[in-house]
């Protein structure tokens, strides 16, 4: 249970914000709270009498609500909530406007309340208890405007609230205090003593002792898990035991809580933490979520999701050691105390299986400077200049690839001139990237394959997404070729003899040259040769290139300045002069590192010789 005695020692770090926004505006809930969305805001006084009513707007729904182990994770059957609810709850004349639910709701609702009431409570709880007992809130909502009857004088669910209908509606109070004593409102779900009273409250009725595998003492266990875990309409468990009939702990176990005890607060307190960790710095996609957290509370950068947002400072795409060094700055420099205190990371993927069940698919803790130099080397070795992100002055920025963009070059398939892929893939692929970051492995081999595959065969995409992929796939050729060979792969290397890289510049050349002959209205809608011929090119270098050679020389040299023509026949003679012979001759298909000599070779014919076609 490592990770739940994680999420406890979060929880006790954070204390100073339970029951408050942080920062992000996110709450940490109290123990024995959940939230829920509300529609309709009732206003009462301290006296319990009605004052107004009101439809809650879009964002403003959102409620803490004290909860017990039954009504924190209902599903069916009469479950009331201590406080806020249903209308089919709260409402003691809920059956003279409605049908379908009978007055067991509300008996079930206020004899709870009742005892809460009995026992000691909040002001503003007593001001609740006693207008609910007077059995008038729908007709009060109905007098407001707030309530729409039909002919037959009752709710008319055909008429929604928020996105509910009418008789579905969850309600929440508010109080105004006595003008006398001093004007203001009171916004119970927000009021800390209000918590702390319900707290006080509720634990002395869990009375039900058992080993705790959180913390290993004797203390209040609890049955019911809680979900809302990812978001507030959540229904998805971490921890659930609601096998009565098939008992299938039964052969090692005599009961359930023989397989798992967790103590009341502990749980509460590792999933309130879990809730508010994902809320505030999480990544959440579908069914996954993904959060990085360090237990002492300390920055953690959000690597999964904003590459480009750990240095957006200015830096220059001089391919040499001081972009390293950049990255390495920004990094640490932001997230300076991990690294100098050793601080533990903690890293957990959860995904649902079903709508009602969560699983842990990825847990990992680590070293806070171990996982701040895992993430440098990946942002110094999974890099390129990308044309698919420009900073201020127009210019490819160098980085490291977001994983969602890896897997939609590897994976996805081009709809509406984007890239996507399917999310269950998608997940799984994301997943199986994290121990490349974190872990410094190696990219699996069957991703780096297909991405090499899309690069191959540019036709298939339009202009924006073929350079995606060409340049994220050499950033993943970067990361497997570049550390291995000591060397910086990003700048042309002019002296390399690779036959491979060296057909890659051939085709580079093709490209540029016969790019540099289309007029303004051709330039991003028609293929050059080397586009189109480019997998064929692969298969079968030494045939295509003479193929694709011969229309150079037939059809577009002519259109090109003599400085021009000039220029792309030494660079052509240059690199055959570094070929050798019987390489040539007994060459086959082409590997994937051509395409960082066609990339390299590109990005210096555009940058350093702009000028190559004006006239002389």
């Amino acid at each position: 249970m490592g990770w739940m005695q994680e999420l406890c020692n979060t929880y006790e770090k954070a204390s100073d914000f339970v029951g408050k926004e942080d920062d992000t505006g996110t709450i940490l809930l109290p123990i024995a709270h959940s939230t829920q969305n509300a529609q309709i805001e009732v206003t009462i006084d301290v006296k319990g009498e009605f004052c107004d009513a009101r439809i809650l707007g879009k964002g403003e729904g959102v409620t803490i609500i004290p909860v017990t182990e039954d009504s924190g994770s209902r599903s069916s059957g009469i479950t009331p909530h201590p406080l806020f609810d249903k209308l089919c709850y709260i409402a003691g004349d809920y059956t003279d406007f409605c049908d379908g639910k009978t007055q067991e709701f509300f008996d079930a609702y206020i004899k709870q309340l009742d005892d809460w009431y009995l026992f000691g409570c909040h002001p503003y709880i007593e001001a609740v208890y006693h207008y609910l007992k007077m059995k008038t809130l729908i007709e009060d909502l109905v007098k407001t405007g707030i309530l729409v009857l039909n002919v037959e004088n009752k709710i008319d669910d055909s008429v929604k609230v928020g996105n509910v209908a009418q008789s579905e509606a969850f309600v929440r109070f508010r109080i105004r205090t006595d003008p006398k004593v001093g004007s203001g409102i009171g916004e119970i779900w927000k009021e800390s003593e209000v918590y702390d009273d319900y707290i006080r409250y509720y634990l002395t009725k869990i009375t039900k002792t058992d080993l705790d595998y959180i913390t290993g003492k004797q203390i209040p266990c609890s049955d019911k898990q809680p979900s809302k875990i990812r978001n507030s309409a959540d229904k998805a468990k971490l921890i659930s035991a609601n096998d009565t009939s098939g008992f299938t702990y039964r052969g090692r176990f005599t009961g359930r809580e023989e397989a798992l005890s967790l103590g009341y607060i502990p749980s509460q307190k590792a999933h309130n933490a879990l809730k508010w960790l994902i809320e505030r710095q999480g990544y959440r996609r579908n069914d996954r979520a993904i959060v990085v957290w360090n237990p002492e509370m300390k920055e953690v950068p959000n690597w999964w999701e904003d590459t480009y947002g750990y240095f957006k400072e200015e830096t220059e795409t001089d391919f040499s050691a001081s972009y390293a060094y950049k990255v390495r700055e920004a990094i640490k420099g932001k997230y300076c105390d991990l690294d100098n205190k050793n601080a533990d990371i903690v890293v957990m993927v959860m995904d649902a299986a079903t709508p009602g069940r969560l699983s842990i698919t990825y847990y990992r803790k680590i070293m806070g400077s171990t996982f701040l130099q895992k993430l440098i080397d990946w942002h110094t070795s999974c890099i390129w200049s990308m044309r698919y992100r420009r900073d201020k002055n127009g210019k490819p920025v160098v980085m490291a690839p977001t994983v969602e963009d890896i897997v939609k070059i590897a994976y996805g398939h081009e709809q509406n001139e984007k890239l996507s892929v399917d999310d269950k893939l998608k997940n799984i692929t994301i997943e199986r990237l994290f121990p490349c970051i974190i872990d410094g492995k190696k990219i699996p081999e069957d991703i780096m394959c297909a991405a090499v595959e899309r690069a191959n065969n540019p036709l298939a995409y339009n202009t924006r997404n073929r350079n995606k992929i060409m340049d994220i796939t050499c950033a993943l050729l970067n990361k497997k070729y570049g550390k291995d060979k000591g060397e910086n792969i990003m700048a042309l290397d002019r002296n390399s003899e690779d036959i491979d890289y060296l057909y890659g510049r051939l085709l580079a050349v093709a490209h540029k040259m016969e790019y540099d002959t289309y007029t303004d209205e051709e330039k991003g809608k028609r293929d050059t040769n080397a586009d189109r011929y480019r997998n064929r090119m692969v298969q079968n270098p030494n045939r295509t290139w003479m193929l694709i050679y011969g229309r150079l020389l037939d059809s577009y040299r002519k259109k090109l300045s003599v400085k021009a023509q000039t220029f792309y026949q030494k660079e052509i003679q240059q690199i055959c002069d570094l070929m050798n012979p019987k390489v040539v001759s007994e060459k086959g298909r082409l590997n994937e590192q051509y395409l960082i000599g066609y990339n390299c070779e590109l990005s210096y014919l555009y940058t350093s010789h702009k000028d190559i076609n004006e006239e002389e």
